[in-house]
């Protein structure tokens, strides 16, 4: 067996460095490449994708050639290839195509998530599914909840990888460690065929990994993170199973990074109100990236699954659960201690938490002289505070219910939330909601970008409404000179790309209601 691993990792090594160049230069030839922006995309020449491809084509190189080579010259340690293997291939090339259109084409989140759904679906529905999890020595039996709870944990799979392809390497080393734990994991459990694939994984992300490295010649794109999300999901499942129980500590802990990641970037948007498809700068790996560097953040992201793939593993080998939980406590806790990720999504959740607390326990009487206010700099040193204080000021003048403002600079690196309301809000049909989107105009192409909203709620009831959300439109023109100023610093600080100015702070709001939106119009807005 040991033979047939070494076989597998060479195989698909060797065949990813050979695809690699050429994936590479055939899609710069068809115009597969990924271009800078002046926002989030801050490379300075287009960049090839379909890294994926290579990846996919070196692995089924390297998985076939260890089969054939255990029937011609081995024992015959792999058995037959059963036919959850086909469907595993057959789900893997679907998603790869998926991914090839989003990448050619960009797709919208709801409709890239709804065509993972109904490829993993199929997938489960061939015979993938766990109808029982052991988590911390508790059997949990799942009955009607097996097929919608598998499918979530292979969604979360996929996606957790696709989240954390954002720099260069990273995606490529957490799915070559987690790949040498599930192989690890499976050929503890006695499953020798998905042993073998998670070799074969591993080796072609090692042979790709030559090119991907900073400065990386070829992305992986969304078809390669998540190709790599599915297997691993799969492989987490397949190798993990103990008589018909899913041992569920170990597979989690191994994808413990990247599931990190997710669930921060999740937190973190729906506590600012942001769209949970929302982009933004502040994932793992922009922010280590910024405080360690390229080769820094690659060193920590691969100490971090080190850690928590080798706890993992010896929570399967001695039947020792809480090893892998405490795997997943270590790695948080670096993270959030040092600062390098996760402490301001920890704040919003403190500051929620807060603030639900004191809504249940204030009495009315209070609650109309008591006000929620908070205020936190997510990413970066810009002064915003110059910016919220004169908004909470006018707030307070005009008694509106609330007021908060979300700025997310990605190219700058600068992400500002703060939020001021009453304690107790005024019902939701008796509420009046204005949003203004911030829009500046970056770079020397100008393009038009979004760096945050501005979010008003005020009781229907107040008196004058129209004319305080008027004035509200003039206070914001006011500040535009600030907004100038503070962009401007920020561009001598991180020597940003020159001509960036603010075009529009002030634009329509884009809508007036309880949660309706109105295509841009007059500058006084009217109530519907």
């Amino acid at each position: 067996m040991i033979w047939l691993t070494l076989v597998s990792l060479l195989c698909s090594v060797l065949a990813a460095t050979v695809l690699v160049p050429v994936v590479r230069s055939m899609a710069r030839r068809v115009g597969m490449v990924d271009a800078p922006d002046d926002e989030r995309k801050l490379h300075r020449e287009p960049i090839a994708l379909c890294g994926g491809v290579a990846v996919f084509g070196s692995l089924l190189v390297g998985f076939v050639s260890t089969i054939l080579y255990d029937r011609s010259f081995g024992d015959f340690d792999l058995g037959y290839v059963s036919a959850r293997w086909y469907g595993l291939v057959f789900a893997a090339f679907a998603i790869l195509v998926v991914g090839l259109i989003d990448d050619a084409w960009v797709m919208r989140g709801r409709q890239k998530l709804l065509l993972q759904i109904l490829i993993i679906s199929a997938l489960v529905g061939s015979g993938t599914v766990v109808d029982k999890i052991g988590l911390m020595g508790v059997e949990i039996y799942l009955g009607s909840l097996a097929f919608p709870v598998t499918v979530l944990w292979l969604l979360i799979a996929v996606n957790a990888l696709n989240l954390i392809d954002g720099a260069d390497g990273v995606a490529t080393t957490a799915g070559c460690f987690i790949s040498l734990g599930l192989a690890v994991l499976s050929w503890e459990h006695g499953t020798p065929l998905g042993c073998i694939f998670s070799f074969c994984l591993a080796g072609s992300l090692i042979g790709f990994l030559f090119f991907n490295k900073p400065p990386a010649t070829i992305f992986l794109g969304d078809a390669g993170s998540m190709v790599i999300g599915l297997l691993v999901g799969v492989l987490s499942v397949w190798g993990s199973v103990k008589g018909s129980t899913l041992l569920a500590s170990a597979p989690v802990a191994i994808l413990a990074v990247p599931l990190f990641d997710s669930a921060a970037a999740i937190a973190r948007r729906w506590l600012t109100g942001r769209s949970i498809y929302a982009t933004d700068r502040a994932h793992l790996h922009h922010l280590l990236q910024k405080k360690y560097g390229h080769f820094g953040m690659l060193f920590i992201v691969a100490g971090l699954c080190s850690l928590t793939t080798v706890l993992a593993i010896a929570s399967a080998h001695y039947a020792m659960p809480w090893l892998a939980l405490l795997g997943m406590i270590l790695a948080g806790t670096f993270l959030v201690v040092t600062r390098s990720f996760g402490h301001a999504e920890c704040q919003l959740l403190m500051m929620k938490a807060s603030h639900m607390t004191r809504s249940f326990f204030i009495t009315p009487r209070q609650s109309s002289l008591e006000k929620n206010h908070r205020c936190l700099p997510l990413q970066g040193s810009g002064d915003w505070n110059l910016i919220w204080e004169p908004l909470v000021d006018f707030a307070q003048i005009h008694n509106l219910a609330k007021i908060s403002i979300d700025l997310n600079l990605s190219w700058l690196h600068e992400g500002y939330h703060a939020s001021w309301s009453d304690v107790r809000m005024p019902d939701r049909d008796k509420q009046v909601q204005v949003r203004w989107p911030i829009v500046i105009t970056a770079g020397r192409n100008q393009n038009t970008v979004n760096i945050g909203t501005l979010h008003v709620v005020a009781s229907a009831t107040s008196p004058r409404i129209h004319e305080r959300i008027a004035d509200l439109s003039l206070r914001l023109m006011d500040l535009e000179p600030q907004i100038q100023l503070i962009i401007a610093e920020l561009e001598r600080q991180h020597a940003a790309p020159a001509d960036v100015r603010v075009a529009g702070v002030v634009p329509a709001p884009r809508y007036v209601g309880t949660e309706r939106r109105a295509e841009p119009g007059p500058l006084v807005p009217s109530r519907h």
